[in-house]
């Protein structure tokens, strides 16, 4: 295997291009949410929205920012026009928050043709390589996953160590 050095050691053209797209996926949503007018916190927000309504305190447990943040996000979406509150059935006092549906198509405008291209790579593949990619994918992701779930448990021991470290 190929692999060309960096400040952090050996690397494959394979991980490259992964980084790679992973970078490109970032800035085509910050091109995307500039085109939407929105912050990034509030295109973060928008894209939980646009898969599912959910409360403020959700929406701020997902973001991992304060309840008060999360308000703040909401209120400058409702005045932009990309959601709108509605009480929750049943407990009236409580309020979700859902996409409205010319941003959910705004931003589907966008998103699909990313999705579409992905899609076109993978056609130009037989199944034996499909599969390799989603294996390897798959993979990944679980490594992922673990090494995230590592980093949650040294920040969470790092902020009880010293509870103004380490942020919210």
């Amino acid at each position: 295997m190929e692999s060309s050095a960096t400040w952090y050691g050996p690397v494959s053209p394979q991980s490259r291009a992964l980084r790679r797209v992973v970078v490109l996926n970032a800035e085509i949503a910050y091109e995307i949410r500039r085109i939407l007018g929105l912050k990034g916190t509030d295109y973060a927000a928008m894209a939980m929205l646009i898969v599912h309504s959910m409360g403020p305190t959700e929406l701020a447990h997902a973001l991992h920012i304060t309840t008060a943040s999360a308000t703040a996000v909401v209120d400058r979406l409702v005045r932009a026009g990309h959601v709108v509150r509605e009480p929750v059935e049943g407990d009236r006092r409580r309020m979700t928050v859902r996409a409205v549906t010319s941003s959910r198509e705004r931003t589907r405008e966008h998103v699909v043709p990313v999705i579409g291209m992905v899609e076109d790579e993978l056609d130009a593949l037989d199944e034996p390589g499909r599969e390799a990619v989603l294996r390897f994918l798959r993979g990944t992701e679980s490594r992922l996953e673990e090494y995230l779930e590592d980093l949650r448990g040294r920040a969470d021991q790092a902020s009880q160590d010293d509870p103004g470290a380490g942020g919210s």
